[in-house]
């Protein structure tokens, strides 16, 4: 009986016809066939399958398990099985399958340079989907965990995004909401329509939050804030850009001089906090410009026109708490011009103290009765190189507001104590004492009395030889630290004088409060004696109350033997002025002093 051949088979038909869902891939995992029981399962064609990518069929949680197990073990084994999936049909509902692969490599049948390389291509077999094992479960809760993990954390971040841009104590907008919001403004603003923009700061805010506390200074702040809405209602935008600092922005007529005022009077009505009835006031700067037609429809132009209103509006602003505050200024060249110099100036005098450019003179203090020296007032001056010599008029108020008069005023205590040392070196020659200026921002400063005490200990020179004058304005000052210094360089054996007295707000009344050693009669009174019957009563009654109170009286200014006399007919202790002496250079002090 012959022995049966081999049996031809029709591996075409049987792959159609098989009993799985069979694709085969080629190496990047496109699907190059599908048979007819995967085309029915899923609901795709043929040709709506073949070219794409297997990844397609996957949700994304199994796409992930598939790069993760499968792909790997492709690669290093060369068959997968025994792994849970789903497959999405054409309708993307899932299907769960049972999945086993196999990677087949065969040579190419068209001859070429490449004949020799191997193609590889794969067999995935899915059928009815068996339980997932606790590996995969685990696995695919992982990817499930990190995919709504992410989710919160965009929310999370859109929620930081749009906190940032809001003020969380009043729920105005913030300086980085208010930009993107002003640019569209200026955006959809008519070429040569007017854009307003407004700059406001309270005025004494500090006041509030130390005196009341920081929860009353917070009410405040929402009240202003809501009467400020009531005013954005209109079309405004209105933003809280720093502590006590607002924005309003609009565009249109009407918005100019009577807007600001209008404001200006909403933010003085009284605030009730704590059953008190609390009145704040605001200093207020605003500028106003046109779009131009240059702008165009660029955004970058939007953004340098907007950025320039706001910075405008805030120079007007702080100009207008220069000038007095609880008042409005308008932006305009010469206010630009003036903060520009202010800056300039500011970068001046930071050279000027890297430079050695400053330099103290001292202008001598008699005894009126005797006529012998008293001391000398240090009296500063800068050698400016283009500028030449210039006064503290000249350069004192833009170092108080910066911050750097207290930088120029520890080098002027130590110059003016190292001065008095050398000047009482002689033997037997009577004391002489040292007058120094103190501003009110320099009284404030926590660290003033620490730095004198140490200077005086590395000098050895007598406390009592030191005198600050200080001026009404730090005489009234509600700073604890103003209080705390004046008490501690009292305590210390330093003299406190008071210069210029009766051109401020602080009255015979706060003398009594303080220990002041001495007052100076301002010199515009003195320069009025004989002439004006008003300066001479002011002059007699300063030195009747300052002797009343046990202090020293010292008048300045004195240019004429007329004033001489009559302040000596009044019982004045201490005079000074060019009557006797300009202020003197370091270098013609002993020789001055020598044949005074």
């Amino acid at each position: 009986m012959p022995t049966p051949g081999p049996v031809e088979f029709d591996y075409e038909t049987l792959f159609r016809s098989g009993p799985g869902g069979i694709l085969i891939t080629d190496s990047s995992n496109t699907i190059v066939q599908a048979n007819d029981h995967m085309l029915a399962w899923t609901g795709f064609s043929r040709d709506e399958l073949i070219g794409t990518s297997l990844i397609r069929l996957l949700p994304p949680a199994d796409r992930i398990l598939f790069s993760a197990r499968a792909v790997p073990l492709l690669h290093l084994e060369g068959r997968v099985s025994d792994m849970s999936f789903n497959v999405l049909g054409k309708d993307r509902s899932a299907r769960p399958v049972h999945l086993s692969a196999s990677r087949v490599n065969q040579r190419p049948q068209v001859e070429s340079q490449r004949a020799a390389s191997i193609v590889g291509t794969t067999v995935f077999l899915f059928t009815p989907r068996r339980d997932r094992s606790a590996e995969e479960e685990h696995l695919i809760s992982a990817v499930r965990h990190a995919e709504k993990a992410d989710a919160l954390r965009r929310e999370a971040e859109h929620d930081l995004a749009r906190s940032a841009q809001f003020d969380a104590l009043t729920s105005l907008l913030s300086r980085v909401g208010l930009m993107p919001r002003l640019v569209d403004m200026v955006s959809h603003v008519e070429p040569g329509d007017d854009l307003v923009t407004i700059a406001l700061g309270l005025d004494h805010f500090r006041v509030v939050n130390e005196s009341l506390g920081q929860a009353a200074g917070d009410q405040v702040l929402r009240a202003i804030a809501g009467r400020l809405e009531t005013v954005a209602d209109g079309g405004l935008l209105c933003a809280r850009v720093g502590g006590d600092e607002f924005v309003v922005v609009g565009s249109g007529q009407g918005r100019g001089v009577s807007f600001a005022e209008r404001i200006l009077e909403l933010v003085s009505e009284p605030i009730r906090v704590d059953d008190l009835d609390i009145v704040v006031t605001a200093s207020l700067g605003f500028s106003n410009a046109a779009i131009s037609t240059a702008h165009g429809d660029r955004p970058a132009s939007f953004a340098r026109f907007a950025e320039l209103q706001v910075r405008q509006a805030t120079t007007a602003m702080y100009k207008a708490k220069a000038t007095g505050r609880n008042r409005w200024r308008r932006f305009t060249s010469a206010v630009d011009d003036s903060a520009i110099n202010e800056i300039r100036l500011l970068g001046e005098i930071r050279s000027g103290l890297a430079h050695a450019q400053f330099r103290l003179e001292y202008q001598p203090q008699l005894h009126v009765e005797t006529g012998r020296l008293h001391g000398y007032e240090a009296l500063m001056r800068w050698d400016h190189p283009d500028r030449g010599v210039i006064g503290p008029a000249g350069f004192i108020d833009v170092a108080e507001r910066s911050g750097l008069v207290n930088q120029l005023g520890a080098w002027a205590f130590r110059e003016a104590i190292d001065r008095c040392v050398r000047l009482n070196a002689s033997r037997g020659a009577l004391p002489v004492t040292m007058s120094v200026n103190v501003s009110a921002r320099q009284l404030g400063d926590p660290r003033l009395a620490e730095m004198i005490g140490e200077l005086l200990s590395q000098s050895g020179l007598d406390p009592a030889l030191l005198t600050l004058e200080i001026t009404e304005t730090g005489l009234i000052t509600d700073s604890p630290s103003a209080h705390r210094n004046l008490e501690l360089l009292h305590s210390h054996g330093v003299r406190l004088s008071i210069d210029d007295f009766g051109t401020g707000h602080a009255g015979f009344a706060y003398l009594k409060d303080f220990p002041v050693d001495e007052l100076k009669i301002d010199g515009s009174f003195v320069t009025g004696l004989g002439i004006s019957a008003e300066d001479t009563a002011i002059v007699a009654s300063c030195i009747d109350i300052g002797h009343a109170m046990g202090m020293t009286v010292v008048a300045e200014r004195i240019e004429t033997r007329e004033q001489l006399e009559r302040l000596t007919e009044m019982g004045c202790d201490i005079i000074q002025g060019y009557f006797y002496s300009v202020p003197l250079a370091e270098e013609a002090l002993e020789s001055w002093q020598s044949s005074a």
